[in-house]
């Protein structure tokens, strides 16, 4: 299997088959094996019945589906686990993401190990991107941190990169950082971002701001217990 999509669902009953649609000619297209792993995060709309009707027809298709709420990140925790591609690929399921922007990635696979997007004209509300602009002053000057935009979900990573990382809820505001200081090959791109077309934004500015400083210092705690060392001499 050399492709993982990975895509978390929470009530996106009305994007779910024209995402999937997408992914297919695009994958189609790329000519690779491939995988869609929804993973729905107890929808209380239809969405798991439009999964399960779509898995129906496409047997690349594989669902988790929880029992209650867990969030983005052990949404995408769920789909790691389950994924068997060389690559994961991962987007949202609101339709904001252009699945058809995965090819811009396509180039860059044999310099870089995880490659991800930087939304071009975001189309947010103002409130939501002045929170993130504050976020991204605040992880620069307390981490270090150079990832211009770490809510973009669309991006694409070598399988390998899951068995060295620290998993933790909201992960994913992180990812980029803490792969790099890994010692990973890391690579932003812009890829497109569209107007929300069915439902509304899943989750509120204010707590995403509140638990984003909270982790912020969690993974500075983390970064200075990051073990390193460079091999001189080693014999078997």
């Amino acid at each position: 299997m050399e492709y993982s999509v990975i895509i978390p669902v929470f009530n996106e009953e009305e994007s779910l088959q024209i995402l999937y649609s997408k992914i297919k000619k695009v994958m189609q297209d790329i000519e690779k094996e491939y995988e869609v792993i929804f993973v729905d995060d107890a929808s209380t709309d239809n969405s798991l019945e439009i999964i399960k009707e779509l898995k129906s027809k496409y047997s690349s298709i594989k669902i988790i589906s929880f029992k209650s709420r867990r969030g983005q990140s052990t949404a995408l925790w769920a789909g790691f686990k389950k994924a068997s591609g060389k690559w994961i690929i991962t987007l949202d399921a609101d339709l904001q993401n252009d699945p058809e922007d995965i090819k811009i990635f396509l180039p860059f696979q044999k310099s870089y190990d995880f490659i991800t997007g930087i939304r071009k004209d975001r189309k947010d509300a103002f409130l939501k991107k002045m929170a993130s602009k504050v976020a991204y002053l605040c992880r620069r000057i307390v981490l270090k941190d150079d990832t211009l935009d770490v809510g973009c979900s669309l991006r694409m990573f070598r399988r390998e990169i899951l068995d060295n990382f620290p998993f933790f809820k909201n992960f994913h505001r992180f990812f980029p950082y803490l792969v790099k200081i890994t010692g990973y090959r890391t690579l932003q791109v812009y890829v497109n971002h569209y107007p929300r077309r069915f439902g509304k934004s899943k989750y509120g500015i204010w707590r995403r701001f509140i638990e984003g400083v909270f982790d912020l210092w969690g993974v500075w705690w983390l970064k200075r217990r990051v073990m390193k060392y460079e091999v001189k001499f080693e014999q078997s």
